[in-house]
């Protein structure tokens, strides 16, 4: 029985020994990892990248202020993350110097987290930028330009330059019906459907072939009140002529959504999402100052937008 008890009380301590054997050697090695000349070179490249983020959102927030006005939105992003560069980089050179060593193995996780969320941002931003260069379905029944900022009467150059990719495709396809999509927000002296009903008849469009939908606050209510102003359309249309409207029923197909490059890609999505039938973009691809601050905004937007189910 004495032998059977001093058998029973090693064979757990046999394994216990080994996992402990394994997680020191797992220590040694993460510890000699940590200090090793590739990982002093990724610290400090990181180091690098972070205060060249922090000169550069310094110089694009003064740029976007100078050029668009600090109410521009989504301003606020480039000084935030600034000052978060800042602290990470001061940090993350106190402990590359010896004097926060005992923080260097958290410098190497917090590091490598950063460059997993940089190579997901740039894969995102990949798509966004593909999907905004792609040509749309030259047959369309219906151009729904969705709505951005008025000042006053007057449409921002974001605006103004959906409407002239717009007024382009409506000049070299006069079958399709234009929906100028936005209501109004503040600061609008009129709606942002409105804005683009005037710049369309500015450039040529018919006045006849624009319909407007001026309740929308968002790209999924252009979508939604947008299929709405086409169904009523196309049943007034029917009952004229004493048909039945193809596309009273349900959501219209074969749209083109006009919009800047950078929207296209969630723009589409959504539309997807919500029924619509063959669905194709017009990215605008004007460059403006704001330009990349939308493009880093619509990543934020997209996972937003997925969160809530709509993508």
């Amino acid at each position: 029985m004495r032998i059977g008890q001093r058998t029973a009380g090693r064979v757990p301590e046999l394994p216990e020994r080994i996992l402990e054997e394994k997680r020191g050697l797992a220590g040694k090695r993460l510890k000699q990892l940590e200090r090793s000349k590739g990982m002093q070179v990724f610290l400090w490249i990181t180091f690098a990248v972070l205060l060249l983020y922090a000169v550069f959102a310094f110089l694009y927030t003064t740029a976007i202020v100078y050029a668009s006005g600090k109410a521009t939105s989504f301003l606020w992003f480039w000084p935030v993350t600034l000052l978060i560069a800042l602290v990470a980089a001061a940090g993350l050179f106190l402990v590359l110097t010896g004097r926060l060593a005992c923080l260097r193995r958290a410098a190497v996780c917090l590091s490598l987290v950063f460059w997993l969320c940089l190579v997901v941002f740039f894969s995102w931003e990949a798509l966004i930028f593909s999907a905004g260069r792609r040509a749309p379905e030259a047959d369309a029944s219906y151009v729904i330009i969705l709505g951005a900022q008025v000042r006053g009467e007057v449409p921002t150059l974001v605006l103004d330059a959906r409407i002239n990719a717009a007024a382009e495709y409506l000049s070299e396809h006069p079958e399709a019906v234009a929906v100028a999509s936005g209501g109004q927000g503040n600061g609008e002296s009129i709606s942002e459907a409105e804005a683009i009903k005037r710049g369309l008849m500015r450039r040529g469009i018919a006045e006849e072939r624009i319909l407007t939908e001026e309740r929308s606050t968002s790209t999924a209510e252009n979508l939604k009140f947008s299929a709405e102003v086409i169904a009523a359309y196309e049943t007034a249309a029917a009952a004229s002529s004493g048909g039945m409207a193809e596309g009273a029923a349900g959501l219209p197909e074969k749209v083109v959504l006009v919009t800047n490059d950078f929207h296209v890609y969630r723009a589409t999505r959504l539309a997807g999402k919500m029924g619509y039938g063959q669905v194709s973009g017009l990215g605008a691809t004007e460059f403006f100052a704001v330009t990349i601050q939308y493009y880093v905004r619509e990543f934020f937007a997209i996972i937003m937008e997925s969160l809530r189910g709509n993508l």
